[in-house]
Order: C-alpha cells, then structure tokens, then sequence
C-alpha cells in the first residue's frame, strides 16, 4: 500500500485582475507569480499601441510590483518571493534585497521589489524592453514546506494584516538609535 502525504494548505485571495500563481513544470520548485498592473499604481504608462505597463527601478529607485494575490499560510510556515531567472538574463532589473520574505501573519498583497541595473541612473538609458506588462511572469514563490494552494474570497485577519515592508520599524531599542551630533563649531 502506497502511503500519500497530506500537504499543507495555504489560502490564497486573487485580487481582481490577478492570477493564481502556477507550477510550469511537473519538477518545479517554486509557483511563478505574475504582475498585476491595473493603472492606479506609480510609474504605470502606456506604450505608443496603448499596452498597460509598468516601469520599475527608473533612475535607479527601487519599486513594487504588485503580484495580485495575498496569503494566508499556518503559523511556521512561510514564503519566499525570488526573482525569475529569465528577468536577470533579458532585462536590466534586479531585485535590489536578492529576495523577499513573508511571514504568515502578513495579509497585504505580494509584490515583487526590482530596480534597473544602470549605472548612470538617467532616464534615456532605461529600456522599454525592461518595463513590466499585465500577466508577465515576474517572479517565483517558494514555500519552506510542500503546499497545496486553495483558493478564497477572503483571508482570516491578523494583527499585522497589510503592514509590510519595514512596517515594525527598524528598532526595539531606542536607546540604542544613533545619538544626534551636534553641528561641528569652528
């Protein structure tokens, strides 16, 4: 008799205009993740045929990129958000922090961080062959343990809810912030 492992479960919201994020390949390791680009965010366009796009990383600053899905993962389990290898091979963007993290307690929506690699951070170098469109496949969730996605209309609240990114403040310990110096007197 074959024994089957039951997986673990994570709830997944698709917001409106999102996709569900998907394994391509039968040995794939992690979901790739699309972008979801509705024209209400910054350094959204449209191209000269009209095309929605989004422009990430112009002049070297680091943007989001919404993904259109948020989680709801058991407590000790947690995510991963990678770049997908194909961004570092045709485009100029890299994801400035190498990855991100998100914890279970976390209810916002998923983006991906990307910046244009450019040196020179003007705006004549960037690329329109670097901009993100609507269903591009941007990114890769991976979970720290085997999953099955179950798709909701709503996920269970937390505390935390959509408070991300740097969200809990840099320190606990205020007495150990770096002490204002006072001006250098000639």
């Amino acid at each position: 008799m074959r024994k089957t492992t039951k997986l673990t479960v994570v709830k997944i919201k698709v917001f409106p205009g999102g996709h569900m994020p998907v394994k391509k390949t039968k040995g794939a390791a992690a979901y790739d993740c699309y972008a979801r680009i509705d024209g209400t965010g910054e350094d959204q366009y449209y191209d000269p045929d009209r095309k929605l796009h989004y422009i990430p990383g112009i002049n070297g600053i680091t943007t989001k990129t919404p993904l259109g899905f948020a989680l709801e993962m058991p407590e000790n389990v947690h995510a991963f958000i990678l770049a997908r290898s194909s961004m570092g091979v045709k485009t100029m963007l890299v994801c400035p922090n190498g990855m991100g993290l998100i914890d279970s307690d976390y209810r916002g929506e998923v983006c991906m961080l990307y910046r244009e690699l450019d040196p020179d951070y003007d705006v004549p170098s960037w690329k329109q062959e670097d901009a993100i469109y609507h269903g591009d496949r941007i990114a890769q969730l991976l979970f720290n343990v085997p999953v099955e996605l179950v798709q909701v209309d709503e996920l269970t609240p937390t505390e935390r809810g959509n408070g991300g990114f740097g969200s809990t403040g840099r320190t606990d310990f205020p007495e150990t912030a770096a002490e204002q110096v006072s001006e250098w007197e000639e």
